[in-house]
């Protein structure tokens, strides 16, 4: 071939090789956008996702935790940004068998409606319940009949301490100590029992009431008896009446 065709076919090889380059980079960057342009709608989506997760368990959680003492204050960890669900048109929270709403837990949102998969997950929460207990004032020594200077409110979160603490100070109401208690001691019923307010072979006035009429007599208490027990009365001609132990020491009959 002669020099001059020869710098002429390689001048058009140079030249078609850009052509094609330039081709193929074009085609890259049109999927690079391509690609850009789904995840920028795809965020938004799996955000939106993930904050309607966070709403559903926040919701249920205020919707079972109604009764509760004091405030409930709900904390519940974000989805990892990388987790991907299915777009869902209904959801709903839930609970595992055996589990409470109440201190570090796990709380399930599913999605019960969709165009595609159906999904289950579960979130890390932590459900505190702020409220006031009761608490020794002073030390308390074993046996002895709470009084209301004995026993101060205190303000915590109710999900950190002992299950069963007292909030109602009326639970104290004839009371007493089934143990030595310190300054500070939170308040749980098995630390306490409650005092008889009948004993075996006491007299008693027994009252009687049907509609309209109070009967009272008096007779002798057959066993030992707390405020709402049941106890057999004895009255002067030998019949046995079972009645209410009152806190007054009387004790109820209703007909």
């Amino acid at each position: 071939m002669k020099p001059r065709l020869l710098t002429i076919f390689c001048a058009m090889l140079i030249a078609l090789a850009g052509f094609f380059s330039h081709l193929l980079h074009a085609a890259d960057r049109t999927a690079t956008n391509a690609t850009l342009a789904n995840q920028r709608v795809a965020e938004p989506a799996v955000a939106d996702m993930h904050s309607r997760v966070y709403q559903t368990a926040v919701q249920y959680v205020q919707s079972q935790t109604q009764g509760y003492p004091g405030k409930v204050n709900v904390d519940i960890q974000p989805l990892d940004s990388r987790v991907r669900i299915a777009a869902c048109d209904m959801m709903e929270g839930f609970t595992v068998p055996g589990s409470r709403l109440w201190g570090k837990t796990h709380i399930g949102v599913r999605c019960l409606q969709a165009e595609t998969k159906l999904w289950t997950l579960y979130v890390q929460a932590d459900v505190q319940v702020w409220a006031e207990y009761a608490v020794t004032a002073v030390p308390v020594s074993q046996g002895a009949l709470l009084s209301p200077n004995d026993v101060v409110l205190q303000s915590g979160d109710l999900s950190k301490l002992p299950a069963g603490i007292i909030t109602d100070l009326s639970m104290l109401e004839g009371k007493q100590a089934a143990l030595n208690m310190p300054l500070g001691t939170v308040l749980r019923p098995e630390l306490l029992k409650s005092r008889p307010v009948i004993m075996q072979g006491q007299t008693v006035q027994l009252n009687s009431r049907g509609e309209g009429f109070v009967v009272s007599a008096d007779g002798t208490a057959l066993q030992t008896a707390n405020a709402g027990q049941v106890v057999d009365v004895k009255v002067s001609s030998g019949q046995v009446i079972k009645g209410v132990a009152l806190s007054s020491g009387k004790v109820d009959v209703r007909y």
